[in-house]
């Protein structure tokens, strides 16, 4: 049975990840600055256990990096890290793709929703939007194969901030982020035309960096 004060405990924390989320995602905090315990308990009027507890949940989740006796920080994307990012994305997505359309469990409409969305974040420059958008397009391919191993896999590595953290860095270094979202439309097109060979060509290429 869950008790009142864990149930407290776990909103507390919540909050607390949304808000240390928030402030990355808006800028506040940038990869490599420090996550200071009593600041964020101050400003959010909680407990410095809630905010520990928060900071764990961000560790597992890749937002944050914790060094013993040196505090925790928002965590640096290395271009080691990117390379093998991508390597590993490459291939679990178009052999999932490849499943879903031998089930012929491929979602398509949810695949559209999220291009329309990441078009109409792109023109907005909402950066956290078009990182939503590009991750329920992901995971709606991964979704569709009908293997939890294989998606556990996935998710494991696509997370949100990995997601956000490349979208905002594509605005800041001035990337195309239309040609971006042009790419997950074609995706989609060579979906719609049955061309397996294609849709994995397609997808395989939107991961080369």
């Amino acid at each position: 049975m869950t008790t009142t004060i864990g149930l407290k405990r776990r909103v507390l924390r919540d909050d607390v990840v949304e808000h240390i989320v928030g402030s990355i995602l808006k800028g506040y905090l940038k990869p490599g600055d420090k996550i200071v315990e009593t600041r964020i308990s101050r400003e959010l009027q909680v407990s410095q256990g809630a905010v520990r507890e928060a900071i764990r949940d961000l560790t597992a989740r890749g937002f944050v990096e914790t060094e013993p006796y040196k505090g925790s920080r928002v965590k640096v994307l290395s271009s080691g890290e990117l390379y093998d990012y991508f390597a590993v994305r490459s291939e679990l997505e178009p052999l999932a793709l490849g499943w879903g359309f031998e089930l012929d469990s491929l979602d398509v409409e949810t695949m559209l929703a999220a291009v329309e969305a990441m078009f109409e974040a792109v023109e907005r420059k909402d950066t956290a939007a078009v990182g939503q958008a590009d991750l329920d397009f992901h995971r709606t391919i991964m979704e569709c194969c009908g293997n939890g191993s294989l998606v556990r896999s996935w998710e494991a590595l696509a997370n949100d901030y990995w997601i956000f953290t490349l979208a905002k860095q594509h605005f800041e270094e001035g990337v195309d982020l239309n040609a971006h979202a042009q790419e997950h439309k074609e995706i989609l097109d060579a979906v719609n035309s049955g061309d397996l060979k294609l849709m994995k060509s397609r997808l395989r290429n939107h991961f080369v960096l």
